[in-house]
């Protein structure tokens, strides 16, 4: 289908989307018949969204303007798509690859600002893709970011411990730390023997009774008579 067409772009209906999708042709040739604005309403299947994959896609007039409206239901054909439902939107120096939609209905605009503009080719084409396998892409791509991040944080933790563990390797290399044997509480009469001495078997006795006995037992040897006369000896004959 072309959208320079107006007969193309006066469909009250929507463009029913099966497996073989639609190809879409926009080419500013100044042909006649062509207007200004063309909105083209496509639906797919309720299980299914739609995609647009652009083939080709050239606008060098700034004045042409490609726009994608999600519309919600129920949807009047006899007016234009509303701005708040703008979904994508392209014009001059844009290259866009693919969009989807995130439902079953999609809406192409391809506005001019002069009806004469002929700077633009594009070829389009709209296909239909099921939800669930639009959105398993997303599923898998989050499952691999959030085991990345695990795996990241498994690494730096296991790193964190080699660390540890070198260093104190390397500290128990450099000297040890002997604990201090507590020595066992002494108890009963052992323990105060050995904190204040043996204690005498008598008490001690009086200093000036203590030299009374050495002076009887020095002079108790010598008898109390006085000593024999002196008696010179004999001169020899």
């Amino acid at each position: 289908m072309y959208m320079d067409s107006y007969g193309t772009c006066q469909q009250s209906s929507f463009f029913e989307v099966h497996d073989e999708g639609y190809l879409v042709h926009a080419k500013g040739s100044g042909q006649a018949y062509q207007t200004m604005r063309c909105s083209l309403r496509f639906r797919a299947a309720r299980d299914q969204q739609l995609c647009v994959k652009f083939n080709s896609f050239v606008i060098d007039d700034c004045s042409v303007n490609f726009k994608v409206f999600q519309e919600s239901q129920p949807i009047d054909f006899a007016r234009q798509p509303k701005d708040e439902c703008l979904f994508r939107h392209y014009s001059c120096q844009d290259s866009p690859q693919i969009v989807c939609s995130t439902d079953r209905y999609l809406t192409l605009q391809l506005y001019k600002e002069r009806i004469d503009a002929q700077g633009y080719s594009l070829l389009l084409q709209v296909v239909p893709k099921t939800m669930k396998s639009a959105f398993s892409d997303e599923i898998i791509m989050s499952l691999w970011m959030i085991v990345g991040v695990i795996l990241g944080v498994v690494i730096v933790i296991v790193v964190l411990a080699v660390v540890i563990v070198l260093c104190c390797r390397k500290d128990r290399h450099h000297g040890r730390v002997f604990k201090k044997k507590n020595s066992k509480p002494r108890s009963g009469a052992q323990g105060r023997l050995l904190e204040t001495g043996p204690e005498p078997s008598a008490p001690p006795l009086d200093s000036d009774v203590e030299m009374h006995h050495h002076i009887l037992n020095s002079y108790g040897q010598f008898p109390n008579e006085p000593p024999p006369p002196y008696q010179p000896k004999p001169e020899p004959v």
